[in-house]
């Protein structure tokens, strides 16, 4: 079937179904499933179901009541999924919110997400916010502290935590940090982390952090800088 294009580029409405482009640059709303090769929103769009793209970019402000299927998400502006994101890039420079489970090859988030389920990756790189409601679970997390973080339960391989240096200033009016009830992983790296449980194979605390329980197997470190409650081998 030949794949046409939707375009609306002042205020419009339009049916779901197959086609190659879909681009909204005013208000438009689109009733019914997606599914196209290439998805653009510059304005603003409400989907009305669930959208399959290979491309999908927001710059504008975009709500899809349902999920989200992609080869590659790029959000600029504000995007409100109602339940999944699949993909296997997702790049937020601007705010996105999740209402189901994300789950991508990678994720990198330079503005704010709420994801309120799971969020699985190969690779989880963050330098802005972000909160998840459940298992922030990837193979290599890499997270720079620009903001305020917050994860149920973290767990990787190797899981680095970080806070660029900043003026007093800018630490006054904006707090950072990292919140999660227990940290999981082979190799643990944390700054300014507060977390009730900490367990790996090589676990160093740094500065700020401010953990309960460490549980490690083959070394700990901890900066003077940090409470820790208790810490044992395993």
């Amino acid at each position: 079937m030949e794949r046409k294009d939707l375009v609306i580029s002042g205020a419009g409405s339009a049916s779901g179904g197959l086609y190659n482009l879909v681009k909204i640059s005013g208000t438009g709303k689109v009733h019914g499933d997606i599914d196209c090769n290439d998805m653009a929103i510059h304005g603003t769009a409400k989907m009305e179901g669930n959208v399959e793209a290979k491309a999908a970019h927001i710059s504008g402000k975009a709500r899809i009541t349902g999920s989200l299927k992609t080869e590659h998400a790029k959000i600029h502006g504000r995007a409100q999924i109602g339940a999944g994101v699949q993909c296997r890039q997702f790049d937020c420079h601007g705010s996105a919110n999740v209402d189901g489970n994300l789950s991508a090859d990678e994720v990198h988030i330079h503005g704010e997400a709420v994801i309120k389920g799971d969020c699985d990756a190969e690779q989880f790189q963050a330098r802005g916010e972000f909160f998840i409601g459940g298992l922030l679970n990837a193979g290599t997390i890499q997270i720079k502290l620009f903001g305020h973080c917050q994860a149920k339960e973290i767990g990787g391989e190797r899981i680095e935590v970080k806070q660029p240096g900043r003026t007093w200033l800018k630490k006054l009016i904006f707090p950072v940090g990292l919140t999660a009830e227990s940290i999981e992983g082979d190799e643990i790296y944390l700054e300014h982390t507060s977390a009730k449980a900490v367990r790996g194979n090589r676990v160093t605390i740094g500065p700020g952090c401010d953990i309960e329980v460490v549980e490690y197997q083959d070394e700990f470190q901890c900066d003077p800088g940090a409470k820790v409650g208790a810490y044992k081998k395993v």
